[in-house]
């Protein structure tokens, strides 16, 4: 449930880290060598980033509508040539990480993309590289919309229009309940149809979405004295995500189920 939400910051962080002109993350004129998912043993002495430490609590909101509320790390190691540069470089490294997050207090996860492979930090990916497959369900969603909009607001209010990302987001999901269903999508490879079924099977949500992210909690640095010229630096991020849930049983195990 978390290895996305790893993922996707991490692709935040990289892409909105300053850059020097190699490309590279940088903090000062240090290179981050680094970005780990989970905490490894060892690390590089200069400058990396791990997304780690990750928990999420479910309480029921309501019959069929359940809460997570996601709790991880991102941690900073940085070593210097000396103690104060040491600090220096793991207190802004921890300034530079708290200025972007704090600024995605909504955030889409986006799974591995079953059309193409690739990895989005956006659903827009859909409508912008696979726009001749979504463009029927991109009509069907606006038409909807623009109906239901209608029917509950005075004709002198026009109709906005919907969010690119919201509207690419259930463009797709309308695509990948289609193929739950059983119902042919016009243009989906036989491959395509194979990798959205087994996400089906596997119980993959394929778009996701998180309110409420907080960064709640910042150490610039843990001032370890016995680390000598190694320094971590800590921010804490919660961030809470509605689920449906319509299945309660027991009817829904089959006399088949084991054997």
């Amino acid at each position: 449930m978390l290895e996305r939400v790893y993922d996707t910051i991490k692709g935040i962080l990289f892409y909105e880290f300053p850059k020097n002109n190699n490309g590279q993350a940088v903090v000062y004129d240090r290179p981050v060598t680094g970005f780990y998912i989970g905490d490894i043993g060892v690390k590089p002495n200069s400058l990396s980033i791990t997304v780690k430490g990750g928990s999420s609590s479910l309480k029921d909101i309501a019959m069929g509508l359940q809460e997570y509320e996601h709790n991880l790390t991102v941690e900073i190691n940085a070593g210097g040539d000396n103690i104060e540069l040491a600090e220096r470089i793991t207190q802004e490294a921890t300034r530079i990480i708290l200025s972007i997050m704090r600024k995605h207090r909504r955030m889409w996860i986006v799974e591995l993309c079953p059309i193409c492979g690739k990895s989005s930090l956006t659903p827009q990916h859909f409508t912008i590289d696979h726009s001749s497959l979504l463009s029927s369900y991109v009509t069907t969603v606006n038409s909807e919309f623009s109906t239901l909009w209608q029917q509950t607001h005075p004709a002198s209010i026009g109709v906005p229009t919907i969010q690119p990302s919201n509207l690419a987001a259930e463009a797709f999901l309308r695509l990948y309940n289609d193929v739950g269903t059983g119902t042919t999508v016009s243009g989906l490879t036989s491959a395509q149809l194979s990798n959205i079924q087994r996400m089906i099977s596997d119980n993959i949500e394929p778009v996701r979405f998180l309110y409420d992210v907080i960064c709640n909690d910042n150490k610039p640095s843990d001032d370890a004295t016995n680390k000598q010229l190694y320094r971590s630096g800590t921010v804490t991020i919660t961030a809470k995500e509605l689920v449906k849930q319509t299945q309660y049983g027991p009817d829904n195990v089959p006399t088949t189920a084991y054997s």
